[in-house]
């Protein structure tokens, strides 16, 4: 069983990265400041949403290696 300290260092380290300034950052800023507040929420909505469907493959790509190779958990 994974200890809660770990996942919640996890966790941390996840909510810096997001935070961190980069490309999607830039996207959300240039969209609100050109087309204003709306546009904004909308773009992040659509960020969230592919952070989402990469977190889903990651899991679902990652479950598949370990069922197939369990030596490697």
């Amino acid at each position: 069983m994974v200890e809660l300290t770990g996942v919640l260092g996890v966790a941390m380290v996840a909510l810096g990265m997001v935070l961190t300034p980069g490309p999607n950052m830039i996207y959300l800023v240039s969209r609100s400041i050109t087309q204003g507040r709306r546009a904004g929420i909308v773009s992040l909505g659509g960020v969230a949403v592919g952070f989402l469907v990469y977190l889903l493959a990651t899991n679902l790509g990652l479950s598949v290696v370990f069922i197939a190779v369990p030596e490697l958990y």
